[in-house]
């Protein structure tokens, strides 16, 4: 499976470069304009070298705890009063990824070719709520590439990968690791210091990983505290604030370069990269980009920056006040600061939309929005978020006290929560049916041992017949049934009426379901 990225937004970019040059960020005097240079030139370099290069990378992000302090755009009590919260979130290529408190890994956006890693064989259009990544759990790290490929570290220093149609799979020989960035090629960090590289037969078109560099030492790195990639280009920063790079091979067969160290970076605090050129925060908040020759030049504000991420297209920067300001082909068509966000404490700078972290660990989204890659459903025509919307945080399913595991999210609605009935069904042993009439939809049936539950699409209400008695129940529903990610859905309230012990913890975000019988035997 070959990058998501398609060879025909590649040629998009060459052609907007240079309307780019015209975007300026706003304010007024020499720094303004002196950004404006910066970026411009920070633009053409990277779609010069992007065509080096044809899949976009992303970040890693740590795992982070954060103070309790207000934003500006108010959370939901629901999730506001909730102690799960997220903790790291990375934007790819039309979804998003995130990290959330108990280590869990969730995802939404787009799954046509399979980015989201949830199932190997089923493909969708996009997500309606968070939908937990399979087999992960204790996660510390996270990051996300434009090329459907994904990644997480656990807290025993394994590392594992998935997307572009594949469930997650732990790498070999990495035990160590504490930090792991995804892109052309995958970069570890090791909790000594030291730095893994490997490659993957999605990012090269090649079928046997027989013919792929299996993970291996990056020689002459250590004292590192941070990775990166661009393209073909590998990123350390050191202890000392220098920074260092190496060149990963284009063809198997061939041999890493050695790390040299980049002469014109230094008191470095931090380093990101824009797709395939780098960024890096210097000890004093100023943003430094590398041209097309590898040299350093500033980027001017009139703020201190603490964070930063970029690609191609633009550039986030985080300040020390917690405010976000966007410069370059921004994902809103707007430059400058982003409103109704304050007390942000992370951002991270998908392709076509944006999103940041704030200080009680929501998660908030702008941007394109076509396939809920912001968390949430548009707000405006064409598919486009312009006030940053909250994202929901993941909804955990228990069967029997046993993690619930679904390629489709259960969506918490403002009524009640909706389950993927069929894959409930089958993990319950029940039987749901469509019945149709003349070829149209007329009915659902759902039985489960003596009882057998029918509803009618666009009714808020289910009759309940029992082979113990002749007589028929009429239940009322919060809601109709719905139809989310592709999966037809019921409010969790008809479980009820299979005579199932059914509850729901907004704070825990968890809803559990036992079995009557089971319950009541203490088994």
């Amino acid at each position: 499976m070959r990058s998501v990225n398609p060879s025909d937004d590649i040629a998009k970019e060459k052609r907007r470069s240079t309307s780019r040059l015209n975007h300026r960020p706003k304010g007024k005097g020499k720094s303004s304009r002196r950004f404006a240079i910066a970026m411009a030139a920070a633009l053409v370099t990277s779609s010069l070298l992007l065509e080096l290069t044809a899949e976009p990378n992303a970040h890693a992000a740590a795992n982070v705890q954060h103070s309790v302090s207000n934003t500006s755009v108010r959370s939901t009590a629901t999730n506001a009063e909730r102690k799960l919260h997220y903790t790291a979130v990375e934007g790819a290529y039309y979804y998003t990824v995130a990290l959330r408190s108990d280590g869990s890994v969730w995802t939404w956006g787009r799954n046509l070719w399979g980015e989201l890693g949830v199932s190997e064989k089923v493909r969708y259009r996009h997500t309606s709520g968070p939908t937990r990544i399979p087999e992960l759990s204790n996660v510390i790290a996270i990051s996300a590439a434009g090329g459907g490929i994904n990644a997480a570290v656990q807290a025993d220093g394994t590392v594992w990968e998935w997307g572009a149609g594949k469930l997650p799979s732990k790498v070999e020989s990495i035990h160590t690791a504490k930090d792991v960035v995804t892109g052309f090629f995958t970069v570890a960090l090791l909790q000594d210091g030291t730095v893994w590289s490997w490659q993957r037969p999605t990012a090269h078109g090649i079928d046997s990983d027989d013919l792929l560099r299996k993970p291996h030492a990056i020689s002459g790195l250590k004292d590192v505290i941070q990775v990166g990639s661009a393209g073909l280009h590998g990123y350390a920063l050191k202890k000392d604030g220098s920074v260092w790079t190496w060149n990963e091979p284009d063809e198997p067969g061939k041999v890493l370069s050695k790390p040299t160290k980049i002469k014109s970076l230094t008191n470095i605090s931090s380093i990101t990269s824009s797709d395939s050129s780098l960024l890096a925060l210097d000890r004093n908040g100023k943003v430094w980009g590398l041209d097309e020759k590898g040299k350093a030049f500033a980027f001017h504000y009139d703020f201190k920056v603490k964070k930063m991420d970029g690609n191609t297209q633009y550039m986030l920067l985080l300040t020390t006040s917690g405010e976000v300001y966007s410069y370059g082909r921004s994902v809103n068509g707007k430059e400058g600061k982003v409103n109704h966000l304050s007390g942000i404490t992370d951002i991270s700078a998908g392709y076509y939309h944006s999103l940041a972290l704030s200080s009680d660990g929501t998660v908030w989204g702008w941007g394109s929005d076509k396939y809920e890659e912001a968390g949430a459903p548009a707000t405006s025509s064409g598919g486009m978020v312009y006030k940053p919307v909250q994202a929901k945080i993941g909804t955990d399913v228990y069967l029997n006290s046993e993690l619930f595991q679904s390629m489709y999210a259960s969506v918490e609605t403002a009524k009640t929560v909706q389950l993927p009935i069929k894959a409930i069904a089958t993990a319950l042993g029940a039987e749901f049916e469509v019945h149709q009439v003349e070829g149209s939809l007329d009915y659902y049936t759902l039985n489960y041992d003596n009882r057998t539950i029918t509803i009618r699409p666009n009714e808020t209400q289910y009759v309940i017949t029992s082979a113990d008695s002749p007589e028929e129940k009429v239940m009322q529903l919060p809601e109709p049934l719905n139809n989310f990610s592709g999966a037809t859905t019921v409010p969790f309230e008809v479980l009820r009426g299979l005579g199932l012990n059914v509850s729901w913890d907004s704070e825990k975000a968890r809803l559990t379901i036992d079995d009557a019988d089971q319950k009541d035997s203490g088994s």
